[in-house]
């Protein structure tokens, strides 16, 4: 049946509406056939009951891409789609052997946010006042690494005179030249990898370098390389705790390199931000909780040379031997205790469950 014209919903009016709610959730999800979703801190959402029509998708789809039927013969299509009040960075790909089609649309402010604003601890700023070495920004998909990243570029950008250059996949919030020039590259249309745009920054007189992840061996090594040579990289990865992630880096070398690589890590690591979202009690709000491990003073250089000494990082996160770094079950029970988190939320977070549970008995009576 075709439907007239005048009574088509109008899909791009639809996401436009849902953008200007006040309601938080980071995530559209349009399928074929099926009513809209969105993501919010407690999990996804039906918008209305509508099922939306593939011709309902059509004008949209041809927003964001107007040759998708092309495209999508080659995959999925990731474009950024930028309003007036924010970025999309918009996915589509088809479902059910080409039957369906589906819009995944991840919502981003037009500007960064400004550090403090995070709800990471004033001092991390101290990380990316290094003029050298590595910060590494980790955590699972979707809990903020990339308007974590944002917002410390933003920072670097108007307190330091530099050239930032970026290698990202794709280019997720725009930023403007400051006090420091911003290249911003994206993969694979300026770089044909995060491995070449690493090498080729080293050559364009970068001073700031933001990997958008490390994901394979080339990476790593290049990073390490860039950060040990008077770089300041800060890069992203897929771990749920700071240990993880140092343990993870070095995963990536071969055995019989892996001291050379260790000794590299312990050379140029400033710290490791890893952090995750968690619902507010109430359920409409996401607060950021975090595990911070500082390396200020070289402590724990000498642990990372060594590989058996490399899991008693976590026993010097627990003794506080900085009054910097922390465990994420501390910030977990101190939002629990704040009443800010409910204690199901934090354990769900959590990578160490058992522990967290005794921290969050010792807290109550509830």
């Amino acid at each position: 049946m075709n439907i007239p014209h005048h009574d088509r919903r109008d899909l791009t009016r639809e996401i436009l509406d849902l953008i200007d709610l006040r309601q938080v959730f980071t995530d559209i999800h349009i399928e074929q056939d099926r009513p809209i979703m969105i993501k919010t801190p407690r999990g996804w959402l039906a918008v209305g009951e509508e099922p939306v029509l593939l011709e309902e998708m059509v004008p949209t789809l041809e927003s964001i891409e107007s040759d998708w039927e092309n495209f999508l013969q080659h995959g999925a299509i990731d474009r950024p789609f930028v309003l007036t009040r924010c970025r999309l960075r918009c996915n589509i790909y088809r479902t059910y052997g080409g039957r369906k089609l589906v819009i995944s649309i991840r919502r981003l402010p037009l500007q960064p946010l400004a550090l403090d604003k995070l709800g990471l601890p004033a001092y991390v700023r101290t990380m990316i006042e290094s003029p050298k070495g590595l910060v590494l920004v980790t955590g699972p998909t979707g809990s903020g690494k990339t308007t974590t990243i944002a917002s410390m570029l933003d920072y670097i950008n108007h307190t330091r005179n530099g050239h930032i250059v970026t290698i990202e996949e794709p280019i997720e919030y725009e930023l403007e030249s400051h006090t420091s020039i911003v290249s911003q590259r994206e993969v694979p249309t300026d770089a044909p990898s995060f491995t070449a745009g690493l090498r080729e920054a080293l050559r364009q007189k970068a001073d700031v370098i933001m990997v958008g992840e490390i994901r394979d061996p080339d990476t790593a090594e290049t990073a390490l390389q860039a950060s040990e040579s008077g770089h300041l990289v800060l890069a992203t990865m897929h771990t749920g705790s700071a240990v993880g992630t140092l343990t993870r880096l070095l995963s990536f070398f071969p055995p019989e390199h892996r001291e050379r690589y260790a000794t590299s890590l312990a050379n140029s690591l400033i710290g490791v931000v890893c952090q995750c979202l968690v619902p507010t009690q109430d359920g409409e709000n996401f607060v950021l909780a975090s595990e911070l491990l500082f390396n200020n003073n070289q402590q724990i250089s000498p642990m990372l040379v060594d590989p058996t000494k490399v899991p008693l990082i976590g026993d010097l996160l627990k003794r506080k031997h900085d009054n910097m770094s922390r465990l994420l079950n501390e910030h977990l029970a101190s939002l629990v205790a704040k009443n800010i988190c409910t204690a199901r939320d934090v354990m769900r977070t959590t990578y160490n469950r058992m522990e967290l549970h005794d921290m969050l008995q010792a807290i109550v009576p509830r």
